[in-house]
């Protein structure tokens, strides 16, 4: 047994566990970098193939999906993130093994991991918020989209003339921004329908409920507060959502689990609501704390 096969081992145990920790930012970009030298190691001889490239990225999700799958965010805006850096680590990985291959194989094999990895990480995310049958299908998805994926762009850079290489690994790029779209689709549509019904209920303002729709809105939006206090009540905020979701397709402990946690952001939300309330008063009526009198100019 080589010194490097003890070292791809030990690699993947080690990735394996910081796979776990999907809310450490650090801990994902390591677990990307370590998961991509378990699979393609120190050097790779050459080109992978269409096949020889599934089975790798098939490896590579496989074991970044173990680690990870527990533990992976239902928020898009989380998922994204943790996904960039694994994503970004395994293309690094996949860079290094290629170093010596000529033309532009090495950028193309990072570029179609960094695709790979990404799809991955959209399918889980989304998986992640679902429930019952729809999570199983997403989680199959995040199985089967990257080894589909890795298969035709492999395919389409080893048929086409040298001087199309770079489009090739344009595409590959592209893809790995593509590729959310299904979340990003799947979590408007559940922060519309379940906020809307926070708002009959008379528990969200209908004008939060229409900013947190879209991430462009919620990220900027003034009434939030300041950058901590937003994205303390998005996340709040689009949590809920996910558990009313996850709620309505789910029975017995299951359901009475997700109704506790439906309960604990609407608590979360309404002290939130009550502090900008009582900031905003404050200020409408001269009161000012200490601090704010400070920061007032």
């Amino acid at each position: 047994m080589s010194t490097e096969i003890v070292l791809r081992a030990g690699a993947a145990m080690v990735a394996l566990l910081l796979a776990r920790r999907t809310a450490n930012r650090a801990a994902s970009f390591v677990t990307g970098v370590l998961a991509g030298f378990a699979v393609f190691g120190l050097r790779i001889a050459g080109m992978p193939t269409a096949n020889g490239t599934w089975i790798l990225a098939a490896g590579l999700v496989a074991l970044i999906a173990t680690g990870a799958a527990r533990t992976w965010p239902a928020i898009t805006g989380d998922g994204m993130a943790t996904g960039a850096l694994v994503a970004t680590g395994a293309a690094l990985a996949a860079a290094v093994a290629g170093r010596h291959l000529p033309g532009l194989q090495a950028s193309a094999l990072a570029a179609i991991v960094l695709a790979a990895v990404s799809a991955f990480a959209a399918e889980a995310t989304r998986a992640s918020a679902e429930a019952g049958w729809r999570e199983w299908i997403a989680w199959t998805c995040a199985a089967l989209v990257p080894a589909l994926l890795v298969t035709a762009l492999a395919g389409l850079f080893a048929g086409v003339p040298r001087r199309l290489e770079p489009l090739v690994v344009a595409a590959a790029l592209a893809a790995a921004v593509l590729v959310w779209a299904p979340a990003l689709l799947a979590e408007r549509s559940r922060v519309s329908r379940e906020l809307t019904e926070e708002v009959t209920l008379g528990l969200l303002p209908e004008e939060d409920a229409f900013a947190l729709r879209l991430p462009w809105t919620r990220g900027f939006e003034k009434r939030f507060g300041r950058p901590d206090e937003r994205r303390e009540y998005v996340k709040s905020a689009l949590l809920l959502a996910v558990a009313r979701h996850q709620q309505r397709h789910r029975t017995g402990e299951a359901e009475r689990l997700r109704q506790l946690e439906v309960l604990t952001f609407r608590t979360r939300l309404r002290r939130t609501q009550d502090a900008r309330a009582a900031r905003f008063h404050r200020r409408e009526s001269g009161e000012y704390s200490a601090e704010e009198a400070r920061r007032k100019p």
